[in-house]
């Protein structure tokens, strides 16, 4: 059974994350950083894409952290793959897959 904590929390978004994000997103021993790469904890994930304005220059995507050298790290809302864009400069073609599923995408930021 999910807490109604993130019951709560998910219910604000018009896409459902992949599970294995979720389980780490809510895990107490996650890690947000791996050297200049970031990536945003729960709490402050609306307010960042809010910040970002997603809707309107990332249509499709989710803002989930940055690799600290003006890109962005999202979660493409079709198909859950993990990929890389400019934060400036973002268009259909930019987006760049860092992973197919979390595993990858971690795998990729522990490098």
């Amino acid at each position: 059974m999910i807490p109604q904590y993130q019951q709560d929390f998910l219910a604000q978004f018009d896409f459902k994350f992949p599970p294995a994000y979720l389980a780490y997103l809510f895990s107490a021993e996650s890690t947000y950083d791996f050297g200049a790469a970031y990536l945003i904890e729960a709490d402050e994930l609306i307010q960042f894409n809010t910040d970002h304005e997603t809707d309107e220059f990332y249509p499709g995507y989710f803002l989930i952290g940055a690799n600290g050298g003006g890109e962005a790290f999202a979660i493409e809302k079709d198909t859950g793959h993990f990929i890389q864009t400019p934060f400036i400069g973002h268009d259909e073609e930019t987006p760049i897959v860092l992973g197919l599923t979390w595993p990858e995408f971690l795998e990729f930021l522990e490098e």
